[in-house]
Formats: structure tokens, C-alpha cells, sequence
């Protein structure tokens, strides 16, 4: 359960679509005014190096976020990049960060984030990277426990995400529990379900299975988003990547259509990537 550390897959092209869609649900929810929760449930370190061990090791930001830098892209990418290169103090990427960094640099002073790290090290690092803000609550603890504890939040207003490593297959009912419950407490909160899209027999079709359950779920409103980087059938692991969004802000589908067409063509690695929207609403 705790052998994941995501500094292997820091910067893939699941972690594109992720933190961009995060960065702009975040700053849609700062500019209501109004002051909101930031909740991460699997925060990681907070901050990776691309020149690590780890990261070296598969390579795998050189299919992601490196195929995009310096590259010319739709306006929508705008926040989410220059994150990245204030970050980096420069147009030279050393350094990706992960969802608490890149929420954190949307949040205004009446906001707060709470962080969930359960792996010791991770945990460490985290720490060490928000620790001194006072707005910012970093906690060793398991993420689905730390929800069901915070919810509804004082604001009333929330972003939460959720994007466990799925390495046992109980975690997507987990999911699926959690966010059942997470609405019953706070109905009206922005949830966002992070889940691989993977081509694995031991794996096969158990995300698909997790978001139809979602969906049964009774939010008032969800999105859902794929985007795949090659075909489901030409190459067995993860060929690519969701979102599941319960209550998401009323402009996210857009800028996601003007903005997709962006990533297939850039990260796409067969003439089959491509990408899907659902949105719906109650009747």
C-alpha cells in the first residue's frame, strides 16, 4: 500500500491533463471571491525533480510535460505553464510540480488547503515544502479517513481531489465509498476522481467500472474526460488517463474542448489518441 511514490511518473501525460484541469477549476473557484477548501486526499511530495533517480528511470515526463515546453499552445495552458516556470525560476524545466503545488499558487489568503500523505518519506518532503504556510495543513494520514473528518468545510466551498495510485483493486471502491459519503456530508462540493486508463488483464476495464458507479452517485452535475495517448488495444499498461468530476464549475467543459485537441496532437504517441467530454446534469 505504500511502495507508490509518484516520482517516477512525475510529469507523464496523465499528470498534464490532471493539473491542468486542476489549475483551472482552482482559479475559477478564487474568482467567485468567496473563500474556499483545497483538499488533497494523496498529496505526494508536492514537488519533484525530473533529473531524479526515480525519473530517470522511466523517462516518462519526456512523453508529457517536456513535449509541451516551449511549445505553442492555446491560451487556456497559460496558468497551468507559467506555474511550472515560476517554479523552475526559469524556461529550463528541472522541476514538476505535483497538485498541492500547482492549487497553491490559486489560493488567495482567506482560502485554505488541507493535504493528505500517508507514505513516510512522501510525507516528509511535503512537509518541507508547506509547512511554513500557515493556510496550508499537511497531515500523515490516510486521505479517505482525512476527508470523511473535514467534510463540510467552514466555507462551504470546496475543491477536492482524489487520485489514489489504484495499486490494489479494493482502492476504487474505495473511491466510490468515499465519495458517496463525501456527498451526504457535503453535497455541493467540487469533487475530482483522478484514474487510470489501463490495458492490463488484472486491471481491465476497472476504472470504466469505478466512474459508471460514479455516476450513480446522484451529483447535480458531473463531467467526465478521457484522453488517451494511443489505442486500448495496441499496447498492454496505461495508455491513458480520466477525470471524473462531480460539480464541476459551469466553464471547465469548454476550456477542456479548446484545449485537448492541443494535447493529442503534442503527446499522442499513435495515430489513435484522442480524447472524450460527457457532461450531465439531473433532470
Amino acid at each position: 500500500m505504500l511502495s507508490y511514490r509518484h516520482g517516477f511518473h512525475a510529469g507523464n501525460h496523465a499528470d498534464v491533463l490532471k493539473h491542468w484541469a486542476c489549475v483551472l477549476m482552482a482559479e475559477y473557484m478564487g474568482k467567485k471571491g468567496k473563500p474556499f477548501w483545497y483538499v488533497d486526499t494523496h498529496s505526494g511530495a508536492g514537488v519533484y525533480s525530473l533529473n531524479s533517480e526515480e525519473s530517470l528511470k522511466t523517462g516518462e515526463s519526456k512523453q508529457g510535460i517536456e513535449r509541451l515546453w516551449g511549445t505553442a499552445l492555446p491560451d487556456v495552458f497559460d496558468s497551468y505553464l507559467e506555474i511550472i516556470k515560476q517554479l523552475n525560476k526559469s524556461d529550463q524545466l528541472k522541476l514538476y510540480p505535483g497538485s498541492p503545488w500547482f492549487v497553491a499558487q490559486c489560493l488567495e489568503k482567506q482560502d485554505r488547503a488541507r493535504l493528505f500523505e500517508l507514505h513516510p518519506q512522501d510525507y516528509k518532503l511535503l512537509n518541507r515544502n508547506f509547512g511554513g504556510d500557515r493556510s496550508i495543513k499537511v497531515e500523515q494520514a490516510d486521505g479517505f479517513s482525512g476527508l470523511k473528518a473535514i467534510l463540510p468545510p467552514p466555507t462551504k466551498r470546496a475543491l477536492v481531489v482524489i487520485d489514489p495510485p489504484y495499486e490494489q483493486p479494493k482502492e476504487y471502491d474505495l473511491v466510490v465509498d468515499n465519495i458517496k459519503q463525501s456527498l451526504k456530508r457535503f453535497a455541493t462540493g467540487v469533487y475530482v476522481v483522478w484514474y487510470p486508463l489501463i490495458n492490463r488483464n488484472n486491471k481491465q476495464n476497472a476504472s470504466e467500472k469505478m466512474v459508471s458507479k460514479l455516476k450513480q452517485l446522484g451529483a447535480k452535475s458531473t463531467l467526465e474526460v478521457n484522453f488517451w495517448v494511443s489505442g486500448k488495444d495496441e499496447e498492454a499498461g496505461m495508455y491513458g488517463s480520466g477525470l471524473f468530476i462531480l460539480n464541476p464549475p459551469w466553464n471547465l467543459e469548454g476550456q477542456l474542448k479548446e484545449g485537448l485537441p492541443s494535447l493529442v496532437e503534442h503527446l499522442g504517441q499513435t495515430n489513435k489518441a484522442g480524447f472524450n467530454l460527457e457532461y450531465k446534469e439531473l433532470s
